[in-house]
């Protein structure tokens, strides 16, 4: 027996109505709902919902709603017993020639453009989280992605922490891969709507409710909740630019948003127009971390345009200064020593970034927090002549990612480094 939530044209049990399809056959597990919002994930949407197999089994409620899929998705979710719910374009708009004149203005530099076009496709992701979330039946709410695995889902201690806590969002780490490497970020996905909705058009986030008290904030082990998401990198993304645009241009004090928008233009190309927005956000008003990041970013910019070596540098280690807790500038200054053939600087650099502990804060390439300084590490003790030393580094980086390449081929360098492997 089936029973859909009422709607104009909701039709009972069919996942391909305006409402939404519910089963009641089971046990419920009734502490979160899981929620997603789909657009042609037939080939991925299983991926999910396999991983998501103990919770299901439970009676645990997965809520899908597709915005627009031309393909059957909806089908795919239906059948596997979710919430369905269908709104194609509900949640779209055209950029219009006056919102696509007014973001040329604002962030593009050095001749760059255009970085948008009227008549670009506006897609409030945010939105339609929101309206996803309010077709689940409970009030805290997982959201995730088609395109997201499981690998830790501890339901009895997920459980717990929300009876015993009663946080606002529960934080939790999130393995991306992106252009073929890892990234380490903490999501905010998980939350009380009641407390906390969803925000911006693109790379959205969680955050308290307007008006509302300061969310409380939880974060959940990697033992607890850990999350495994593959990018599609043959979908057309533009939208993530027009949306963080527009978000910037009508709240320019969200900082954050900002950093963002810079790291999609540096993806797009648009080096010039990002580096001035990492810049201008190395201010004394703005979170030290923040502003490392944002120089982080930049030196990325300028060594992209094929500025000296040199600059790049100079801001590594404006970076350093203004928030020393992360080793990623650290790091890429080793890089460039060892570039240079500065050997000497590279092993002091990276040993001053292995010395800070590893931590997952807004993104972080997972092998700076693992491998990366004894990478750096072994190549240039081994150059120093200081191979005994080389050797143990080189191992520590062969038992973070035994199948890298790399270190395959550079085991030629440290006969009998492969033999426990």
């Amino acid at each position: 027996m089936s029973n859909t939530r009422n709607s104009s044209t909701a039709k009972r049990g069919n996942p391909g109505s305006q409402g939404a399809s519910r089963s009641r056959r089971g046990p419920r597990f009734g502490a979160f709902s899981v929620v997603t919002i789909v657009r042609n994930e037939a080939g991925r949407l299983p991926g999910l919902l396999e991983s998501l197999a103990p919770f299901r089994s439970l009676g645990g409620e997965v809520v899908v709603l597709d915005t627009g899929s031309a393909d059957n998705t909806s089908e795919i979710a239906g059948q596997a017993g979710c919430v369905v719910a269908r709104r194609p374009r509900q949640f779209e708009r055209a950029l219009t020639q006056a919102q696509a004149t007014a973001i040329h203005r604002a962030f593009a530099r050095g001749g760059e453009g255009p970085l948008v076009r009227a008549g670009d496709r506006v897609f409030n992701i945010a939105a339609a989280r929101n309206a996803a979330d309010g077709l689940a039946r409970n009030d805290f709410i997982l959201g995730v992605d088609a395109s997201d695995r499981f690998e830790a889902f501890d339901l009895p201690q997920i459980e717990a922490r929300i009876k015993e806590g009663d946080p606002a969002i529960l934080p939790f780490e999130t393995r991306r891969l992106h252009r073929g490497r890892w990234v380490l970020e903490l999501r905010d996905y998980f939350h009380d709507r009641r407390r906390a909705a969803w925000f911006g058009r693109a790379h959205n986030y969680v955050a308290g409710r307007k008006g509302g008290s300061p969310s409380e904030k939880t974060l959940l082990p990697r033992d607890c909740l850990r999350v495994t998401h593959y990018t599609e990198s043959t979908k057309d993304r533009g939208y993530q630019i027009t949306g963080l645009a527009l978000d910037v241009l009508e709240s320019p004090s969200l900082v954050h948003r900002r950093l963002v928008l810079g790291a999609e233009l540096t993806a797009r190309g648009f080096h010039q127009s990002a580096l001035a927005l990492f810049e201008g956000l190395d201010r004394p008003d703005i979170h030290a971390s923040v502003r490392s990041s944002a120089l982080s970013m930049a030196s990325n910019c300028l060594r992209a345009t094929g500025a000296d070596s040199g600059e790049a540098a100079d801001l590594l280690f404006r970076a350093m200064r203004r928030d020393p807790s992360h080793r990623h500038p650290f790091l890429n200054l080793a890089r460039i020593s060892l570039r240079r053939g500065d050997f000497q600087g590279a092993v002091s650099l990276a040993t001053a970034a292995l010395a800070i502990p590893p931590r997952v804060t807004f993104s972080q390439l997972e092998e700076n927090l693992r491998d990366g300084p004894h990478a750096v590490l072994y190549w240039a003790l081994l150059w120093l002549g200081r191979k005994a030393e080389a050797a143990e580094h080189f191992r520590l980086c062969r038992e973070a990612r035994p199948d890298s390449s790399i270190y395959l081929e550079h085991s030629r360098f440290f006969p009998g480094s492969t033999t426990d492997l």
